[in-house]
């Protein structure tokens, strides 16, 4: 059964109040942090605010407490693709599919994925295939020694199109991949673009403020290098990094609830985060008589009235036989005075049923005697 917190953070969802859904679902957390369903609605609220590193985040969370269910793979996979992470979300939805095969969503944020990643490859083509710029050359002519100005074939100069393009030679500090880093609450995730890494060629090295990554070739040469003094403090022992086909991910535990304004140790002044919205408690209700929402079409439902209607129905109902004996017993029961319902009681227990007296002046002096129907013999039990 979800707890208080966690059934009105499902109503604000449901009535489109993120914010509101965002905060309960917070204090639903705080209460049980091992519940893997408020982790992926939570991170749905985030999809809905636009929180996407955020809402991967959570939905990471609700996979790694419960791994066999396809919704919070799915929740996964949507945030990573808006945080353009193409290939991660598209492992996300063939997860989620796997466990969940019968849902057409996978396959349709599949093909989205594949898409882009079709489109990412295309331009990275066009880019290498576009020729580098060619050097500046000089239209005129040499010199020549006396100062004189000779055209010989020699000294002429070609034209831009007829001159042989060089590349540029390669920047030495430029380092062979790029990184990337975003920021929530609680974590930093810094990425570094190298595809296919393996953990023979990738060394990473968390410290309270220092993050070190080197990456080697096939040969064992080291190739890259990021070493940075963080701007603030994180909890080694709780990040973790993780080798995935598109890049190497690192996430960073923050120590503090800060906003850092940049990844490496700056002189800047960090801002807190803001507050995090508190559940106001609605006022109290009162109502006339009591009435319940109905599950299936939200309207309210008195049951006053419906009982009062059943009623009626069943006084006007035509009955046969001994079911209309007893139905008027009840009503004779029902509507009659303490002395009358005494009579009723003491003379049909004692008559063994074969007496209904309403007369407690006379039943009350004396006991009742068996006095079975005419034809009939009155036997005691247990004796022929």
């Amino acid at each position: 059964m979800a707890s208080a917190p966690a059934a009105k953070a499902n109503a604000a969802f449901v009535d489109e109040d993120y914010d509101l859904a965002l905060a309960l679902y917070k204090q639903a957390i705080d209460a049980d942090d091992k519940d893997p369903k408020l982790y992926s609605q939570r991170a749905q609220t985030h999809i809905k605010l636009e929180n996407y590193l955020e809402a991967a985040e959570d939905a990471g969370k609700a996979i790694e407490l419960d791994p066999k269910t396809g919704r919070h793979h799915h929740r996964k996979g949507v945030a990573l693709f808006h945080l353009e992470e193409y290939e991660t979300a598209k492992a996300a939805f063939e997860a989620g599919q796997a466990l969940d095969p019968n849902n057409s969503s996978f396959k349709t944020w599949m093909r989205k994925c594949a898409a882009e990643i079709d489109d990412e490859a295309s331009e990275e083509q066009q880019a290498a295939s576009q020729p580098a710029p060619k050097p500046a050359t000089s239209h005129g002519v040499s010199s020549s020694p006396s100062g004189s100005q000779a055209t010989s074939p020699a000294s002429v100069l070609l034209p831009d199109n007829d001159a042989p393009s060089m590349p540029p030679p390669a920047d030495p500090n430029q380092p062979k991949y790029r990184h990337q880093w975003f920021q929530t609450q609680t974590v930093v995730e810094v990425a570094v673009l190298a595809k296919n890494m393996t953990k023979e060629r990738v060394d990473i090295q968390i410290d309270k403020q220092h993050l070190r990554v080197v990456i080697r070739d096939a040969q064992g040469e080291q190739e890259y290098e990021l070493d940075l003094d963080l701007y603030g403090e994180v909890d080694p022992a709780a990040s973790k990094y993780d080798l995935l086909k598109s890049k190497t991910e690192i996430r960073l535990k923050k120590s503090g609830a800060i906003k850092w304004p940049t990844l490496e140790k700056s002189n800047e002044k960090a801002d807190p985060y803001a507050p995090v919205p508190t559940a106001a408690a609605p006022p109290p209700v009162v109502q006339p008589k009591p009435a319940y929402p109905s599950s299936y079409n939200r309207k309210v439902v008195d049951w006053d009235k419906l009982e009062s209607e059943i009623k009626k129905d069943e006084k006007d109902e035509k009955l046969e036989g001994d079911a209309a004996l007893n139905k008027l017993f009840k009503d004779i029961y029902g509507g009659s005075d303490e002395d009358t319902r005494r009579a009723m009681n003491k003379s049909f227990q004692e008559s063994n049923g074969t007496v209904l007296s309403t007369n407690w002046k006379d039943i009350g002096k004396k006991k009742t005697e068996c006095t079975p129907p005419s034809g009939m013999e009155a036997k005691k039990y247990g004796k022929e």
